[in-house]
């Protein structure tokens, strides 16, 4: 069957000494692994980078682990994501986290709020400092692992596992208290465009992203722990 997507880069690994496996994830189809040859050409090399945007067509086999591309063309080219360093870094991070949250079958379905998220930060001038929060945060709800915060102005408590507010310390260590709870609605409330009334110095900020990697490793099968929030701490 062959199939005509968009699709972002998710992660390129070597396979042999010839080839490298480009996992991307497609409008069409969600995540799919290609078998691709390797060359010695910077301009591929460049534009297969994680989180590039692309076009691709490809014959697709269900059955296969690895897929063929037939032909791949840049969907929309950055103009400051992967030049900005304070962008970099971000777009590392979300570039490790889509790896791990989308290899379970989405069918494609969050293409749209990814493509317009990445076109916002790469066009972005200021104001994005809390980017990365409030995209884990919707990306969350996109996934299906939304937690239920009803009640949180005023619980003591919440459980990251049964993923709600408590009034009793839960009897595990994967729980937030008050002070970093307070938090949790606003982040639900913002988007992008008003994200910079959420005011919190650098290590608040590499606190709540902790917390949110915490709630994806708890709901995420086989979601690590990353190692690139420790890189984008140091950038800021």
């Amino acid at each position: 069957m062959f199939l005509s997507s968009p699709a972002i880069v998710l992660s390129r690994v070597h396979h042999t000494d010839n080839t490298y496996i480009l996992t991307l994830y497609t409008q069409a189809e969600g995540s799919i692994s290609f078998a691709v040859r390797n060359t010695k050409s910077r301009a591929q090399t460049s534009n297969l980078q994680p989180l590039t945007l692309l076009n691709i067509e490809w014959n697709h086999h269900p059955s296969r682990n690895l897929q063929h591309l037939q032909s791949v063309s840049i969907l929309s080219p950055y103009t400051t994501l992967t030049s900005h360093p304070h962008k970099a870094a971000v777009a590392t991070l979300l570039g490790e986290a889509l790896h791990h949250a989308l290899r379970q079958e989405h069918h494609g379905d969050i293409f749209p709020f990814l493509l317009t998220s990445l076109q916002w930060l790469d066009g972005a001038s200021q104001r994005y400092d809390n980017f990365h929060l409030i995209f884990l945060v919707q990306l969350a709800g996109q996934l299906g692992i939304e937690p239920n915060l009803e009640g949180a102005s005023r619980s003591p408590y919440f459980d990251m596992i049964n993923a709600e507010c408590t009034p009793v310390q839960p009897q595990h260590n994967y729980y937030l208290t008050h002070s970093d709870l307070r938090l949790a609605p606003l982040l639900h409330r913002l988007n992008y465009t008003d994200m910079h009334r959420l005011v919190l110095t650098p290590s608040e900020r590499h606190r709540t992203l902790r917390a949110i990697l915490a709630y994806y490793r708890i709901h995420i099968p086989g979601f690590p722990q990353l190692r690139s929030p420790e890189m984008l701490k140091d950038m800021l």
